[in-house]
């Protein structure tokens, strides 16, 4: 197997990972922490973290079953960079807190580090995306 191909299946592997870790913070009904829980309810965009999890799960079935049918590679190039910039967004907008929020400076420092990482991954991309 090409180098090539180990890194199309390690970036399904890695993407699956994410959608569940999605799943179960964002999705599931039954909670697993109070302290989660409230910085759920502060959040300034309310429940887009939400609908913008599902958008991205559903999008990164389609391009894993994309991938694993046609082992197309530079369409896993494409799509799966700008899937990984809305990964961040996605995650960019739960860490929003309100103002009157306790977590309001832990969700400014998270905020600022996925911000950052949108942005390396912009310019790891740059020659893919732009």
């Amino acid at each position: 197997m090409s180098k090539l191909g180990i890194l199309g299946y390690f970036f399904v592997f890695i993407s699956i990972s994410l959608s569940i870790g999605l799943y179960k913070i964002e999705i599931r009904k039954c909670s697993f922490d109070e302290k989660y829980e409230y910085m759920k309810k502060h959040r300034i965009f309310g429940s887009l973290t939400k609908y913008l999890s599902i958008i991205s799960i559903i999008s990164l079935v389609v391009l894993n079953l994309k991938f694993l049918m046609d082992k197309d590679y530079k369409f896993i190039v494409d799509y799966g960079s700008i899937w990984l910039i809305f990964f961040f967004f996605t995650i960019l907008t739960g860490f929003c807190q309100k103002r009157d929020s306790i977590y309001f400076k832990e969700g400014l420092i998270a905020a600022i580090s996925a911000l950052w990482g949108i942005i390396v991954f912009a310019y790891a991309f740059r020659k893919v995306l732009f």
